[in-house]
């Protein structure tokens, strides 16, 4: 792994910090452009969509680690957040999160239009340069497995689920974008994204080995993402069969 890039004197470049700001440049660029498609940015307030977006994720990214952490240290984490200590962070959390702000700001601005489509590609795009940071810096390391493409973190060779994730998500990435001009209810692109990160994150959580609370033979992660994708899914279905003829 290589946490530090490299150095520039006496301050450390860290790779897990360019790579966040490299999928936060790729995402924003990608966002203009769908926003410029679909007209979002005309919308009276809707600068404050973003903004909600942005404090939602930070909170959830946050909040949703109490999903891996066992009880004694929920606390714990809950005052981190209360303290702005963002040390550990959750992709899952991040995603309700963001969701929950953009909803509360759409509230409180008086937009009633679906405004998730411009953020459709941008956030699989930013995840999978994300995860490349995630694999330099050894974190969200796979569970043990000696096989031709392992990794080592932590001096134990390993799934490369950072990467599984990454090639994933571009994948997401480009059939939203491939399929972004089909003519679909509004909201719709983005609840494809939805479901298709869901079914993605249930996947991986079988080799991410993270010590994560149980639900049966899954763990809260994944009955979580079941849940997304049963719900999403069947809005999606719901939409569409009653606007085709």
């Amino acid at each position: 792994m290589h946490p530090v890039l490299f150095n520039l004197g006496p301050v450390e470049v860290r790779s897990y910090a360019v790579f966040v700001l490299l999928a936060f440049v790729v995402a924003g660029a990608v966002r203009r452009a769908e926003l410029a498609r679909l007209g979002h940015a005309r919308m009276p307030g809707y600068r404050w969509v973003p903004v909600g977006a942005l404090l939602g994720a930070v909170v959830g990214a946050k909040l949703g680690m109490l999903l891996f952490e066992p009880p004694e240290v929920a606390a714990e984490t809950f005052a981190r957040v209360l303290s702005l200590d963002f040390t550990g962070k959750t992709v899952v959390g991040g995603l309700i999160g963001g969701y929950l702000g953009v909803e509360i700001a759409k509230k409180a601005v008086g937009i009633t239009r679906s405004t998730g489509d411009g953020f459709a590609v941008a956030v699989p795009l930013a995840q999978a340069v994300g995860r490349v940071g995630c694999l330099l810096n050894g974190c969200c390391y796979g569970t043990p497995w000696e096989g031709p493409w392992a990794v080592s973190i932590g001096g134990v060779w390993r799934h490369p689920t950072q990467l599984y994730e990454a090639g994933l998500d571009l994948a997401l990435a480009a059939a939203l974008w491939a399929t972004r001009w089909t003519e679909r209810p509004a909201g719709h692109l983005f609840r494809r994204y939805l479901v298709g990160y869901a079914l993605i994150r249930f996947a991986t959580e079988f080799v991410r080995g993270d010590a994560g609370h149980t639900l049966g033979p899954l763990t809260w992660v994944q009955a979580l993402c079941l849940g997304v994708a049963a719900l999403f899914g069947g809005l999606i279905l719901r939409g569409e069969v009653r606007r085709s003829p």
